[in-house]
């Protein structure tokens, strides 16, 4: 939990703190400055300029402001930080705090940046004399343009112990009955990821006469979350069930979400090798400011993952959404080329901001499970941070599509297929054949009719699919049969089960 009153043991003059509720900053800031003797606080904001935080910060703010009002002698951040400039020379304001608000987008603007930036660097040695504290309340990820010169704190986004203690709180504010342990627990599951003031509206939002709604809660975080670049939360039910063949995978990943150190949620990351091309020759640095973070971010949180490698349609996709549902914890998509922005600075902001909130939701266990149709597109150390290694999605065979035919005939309630209504579907994916089966209920037709219009993936790309079994043949999981990976040695396009 964060706490201002070590850095202002040591005397740091400036502190910038990245949190995604700012108010809680200046409630921090006010209940340290109320034990024992009591600290002068002050905020500012380009709105109503500077204001005292607390009873004892009246006399400074009035210093500061003069004779005028506060939104009209402060409002400007440069006079503003002149003002607090000058208190470093009054013995009226020791050991004072100072919250600025805002002032992170000023300092990025680039019409106001210089005279704002050189106006708070004059700070650091200017505040030291009285032991006055200036705090730069930074949205998550920001990037801090003087990296000698102020130091960096986070407040981290409520536990669940704080959020179950929310729920408890808003409930019964309510005039409602406490929840049951089992509501509380799914509350704290469904608020995890949010700041407090943003899990305190969602709590409040989704009260019912009956208590709390929890499939309103997951709605609602859903869209928090979709608010962070790059973000989202994937919203499907399907699990292992819904999905044919895959038999090893199933097993092997089944086991890793439902095992002695399961992981807090499941992130997705689909096509990575397109979402990071030209890492390697990006002049303008933003590939690699993205790679490089997610390199660090798996590296010192020990994230673990999988690399899920397979043509196109072959299930991958599908697989990594349903291991979460399996699993019971959540999916969060992360769009690498959704993070991307025009700068490098505002790519390193999004993705700083985006790897935070996964640290959140996932209570700092994230597992990372990323599609890739060309693995030698990666490089050699991102593969090794997906320390559960690479599995390889080959085409179904005979007996997976079989399975699969079942599956999506069930869904639009029509006949269990047989090998008399079946077309010829040697090589098919199970991505085709779920588009056979709607085209035939969308065009009224027989599955043979239907097939019509299918052009399979083992015709169109068949030298690639052949590349792409080679490359991987004997080197990585299979995701059907148990162990390695062999390419099949006959001429059938399908994924060859060796019993």
């Amino acid at each position: 939990m964060l706490a201002l009153k070590p850095y202002r043991i040591a005397a740091v003059p400036l502190l910038s703190v990245q949190t995604a509720d700012p108010a809680n900053i200046i409630r921090l800031a006010v209940r340290e400055a109320s034990n024992g003797t009591e600290t002068a606080v002050l905020t500012w904001n380009c709105i109503h300029g500077i204001r005292a935080g607390n009873e004892a910060g009246k006399p400074l703010a009035d210093l500061c402001n003069g004779d005028q009002p506060a939104d009209i002698a402060t409002s400007n951040p440069v006079e503003a930080i002149r003002k607090i400039e000058a208190l470093g020379a009054n013995d009226t304001a020791a050991r004072a705090v100072v919250v600025f608000l805002g002032l992170a987008d000023v300092l990025d603007d680039p019409q106001s940046q210089v005279a704002t930036r050189q106006a708070v660097w004059n700070l650091r040695d200017a505040l030291p004399p009285q032991g006055i504290m200036a705090v730069l309340v930074v949205p998550l990820g920001w990037r801090n343009p003087f990296p000698n010169d102020i130091a960096v704190a986070e407040d981290s986004l409520p536990d669940r112990a704080e959020l179950s203690a929310l729920v408890v709180k808003t409930t019964t504010a309510a005039k409602l009955a406490k929840p049951r342990e089992d509501i509380m627990d799914k509350s704290a599951d469904a608020l995890i990821g949010l700041s407090g003031f943003a899990a305190e509206q969602a709590t409040a939002l989704s009260l019912k006469p009956s208590g709390v709604d929890v499939a309103s809660l997951w709605n609602r975080k859903r869209q928090q979350i979709r608010e962070t670049p790059g973000l989202s939360v994937y919203g499907g039910t399907e699990r292992f069930d819904d999905l044919g063949g895959l038999a090893q995978a199933k097993e092997y990943f089944g086991a890793v979400v439902t095992g002695k150190r399961k992981p807090g949620c499941v992130v997705f990351v689909d096509e990575i090798e397109k979402s990071l091309a030209g890492s390697a020759g990006d002049t303008s640095g933003v590939s690699q400011s993205i790679l490089g973070y997610l390199l660090s971010y798996m590296q010192d949180n020990r994230a673990t993952g999988s690399i899920l490698i397979g043509p196109g349609g072959s299930g991958k996709s599908a697989f990594a959404k349903a291991v979460g549902n399996e699993g019971g914890i959540p999916t969060v998509q992360l769009d690498l080329g959704g993070i991307k922005g025009s700068l490098v600075g505002e790519s390193e902001g999004r993705m700083r901001a985006a790897l935070a909130v996964i640290t959140a939701v996932s209570a700092g266990r994230p597992m990372f499970l990323a599609t890739c149709n060309s693995i030698g597109a990666l490089p050699p150390e991102l593969r090794r941070r997906f320390t559960l290694g690479t599995m390889f999605f080959d085409l179904p065979t005979a007996e997976e599509r079989e399975i699969i035919w079942c599956l999506h005939c069930e869904k639009f309630d029509m006949p269990k297929p047989t090998a008399k209504i079946l077309p010829e579907c040697d090589g098919w994916t199970g991505a085709e054949i779920a588009a056979c089966v709607d085209l035939a209920d969308r065009l009224g037709k027989p599955l043979k009719e239907a097939a019509k219009y299918i052009t399979p993936i083992s015709r169109t790309a068949k030298e690639l699919i052949e590349l792409l079994r080679t490359a991987c043949s004997g080197r990585y999981l299979s995701a059907s049969a148990p162990g390695v990976y062999r390419k099949p040695e006959t001429a059938a396009l399908g994924r060859k089960l060796e019993l």
